[in-house]
């Protein structure tokens, strides 16, 4: 890797080499070999579409580390999961007191914008990056060493000081106290996504669409010993093709299907809906209708009035509930979260629930979140 990347040439401090591989899969699977001593540790489980995170929750408590656990992994429950990462890691002071000695690093790059921002400003922290199916996932260049083993393998190191998983504790519990106070019971799209995380029994599948569903499952979703499988398209074409993937997750799976998706989204992909009654499919789509890709209204972007509701937002203008009908959905409109719940509780063939919201509420509630968080978080 060229100096002007890494610093001056030669490796890292004390002679280490840039990069390592270890030479053996079973040593590989000894963090204790490479973890030789007790450490401020923390666990990130990225997605995991292979089924090798099942493991992880009783390793990190095993090692006293906490785990910050995308939806997306599976592996987002057990003791020392941390399911408030994400609205923690804003607070740079709270990132700044919480900076771990060593990171072991499982999956695919996590959703969170903050967690992988703090990931790649640990240079002084020891990366090592589990990574059984050969893929790179280290776009910062922080990981000094690459395990080539099985996660499900993993043996523990030597367990941390208690203190340190505990303090990661209290700040989730304090953190989850402020979201409950500020979200309340607003039919708002937090609790929409803590809705479907915590009502959806363990043999169903959440499939979530990219943009701000993916991310709101992502900030809200608690840490759930049963939670279902979580499913998303992600990468720069992630809204493309929602409806059908969704679908064809219905056509596979034996539980129940439930698609969370935005109002662009599903206009993208509103003909993948003949399929369904095709195909005699059956699949619940929460549809948030907030009246274009909200996610641009968290960017600089947001401020170009001129051309930002045409060419950004891009609202769609459609009826949703018409659009219900021309495919043979059954439509159901909740006001409360109670009545979301209720409705998510009983799937029923091919139902589209459209949840109204409203973009610029979003925003400011978002916003009130983090700081109760915030302020939730301060001493700890």
């Amino acid at each position: 890797m060229p100096a002007s990347v890494r610093g001056a040439p030669g490796g890292r401090s004390g002679g280490r080499p840039w990069l390592a591989v270890a030479p053996s899969e079973r040593r590989a699977a000894r963090l204790g070999d490479h973890i030789d001593a007790p450490s401020r540790g923390v666990i990130v489980a990225g997605r995991d579409d292979a089924g090798l995170a099942p493991e992880l929750p009783a390793l990190a408590l095993a090692a006293g580390y906490p785990l910050l656990a995308d939806p997306l992994s599976g592996a987002r429950r057990g003791e020392a999961a941390i399911a408030h990462y994400d609205l923690l890691l804003r607070d740079g002071e709270f990132a700044c007191r919480h900076s771990p000695e060593v990171i072991v690093r499982v999956g695919d790059l996590p959703t969170s914008k903050p967690l992988r921002t703090w990931l790649a400003a640990l240079r002084d922290s020891r990366q090592i990056l589990v990574d059984a199916q050969l893929a790179w996932q280290d776009p910062a260049a922080v990981v000094e060493l690459v395990l080539r083993a099985d996660p499900r393998a993993l043996e523990p190191p030597p367990p941390a000081p208690p203190e340190w998983l505990e303090r990661w504790r209290a700040a989730d519990a304090g953190a989850a106290a402020a979201i409950e106070r500020t979200l309340g019971d607003q039919l708002s799209e937090p609790n929409v996504a803590r809705a479907l995380a915590t009502g959806l029994p363990s043999q169903a599948t959440l499939f979530v669409a990219a943009s701000m569903p993916v991310r709101e499952l992502e900030w809200f979703s608690p840490a759930r010993a049963d939670a279902p499988r979580v499913l998303s398209n992600r990468g720069a074409n992630g809204i493309d093709g929602t409806l059908s993937s969704a679908l064809g997750v219905a056509a596979a799976s034996d539980g129940p299907v439930v698609a969370l998706i935005g109002d662009v989204a599903f206009a993208h992909d509103l003909g993948g809906l003949l399929a369904a009654s095709r195909l005699g499919l059956s699949l619940t789509i929460v549809l948030i209708n907030n009246g274009g890709a909200a996610i641009f209204d968290y960017l600089p972007v947001s401020g170009e009035r001129d051309v930002y509701e045409q060419h950004v937002a891009t609202p769609t203008g459609i009826d949703f509930e018409r659009a219900a009908a021309l495919y043979g959905l059954r439509y159901e409109r909740p006001q409360t979260v109670a009545e979301l719940r209720a409705s998510i509780a009983a799937p029923a063939g091919l139902t589209l629930i459209e949840v109204r919201t409203d973009r610029a509420e979003g925003v400011a509630l978002h916003a009130a979140v983090a700081a109760a968080v915030r302020d939730a978080v301060a001493d700890s």
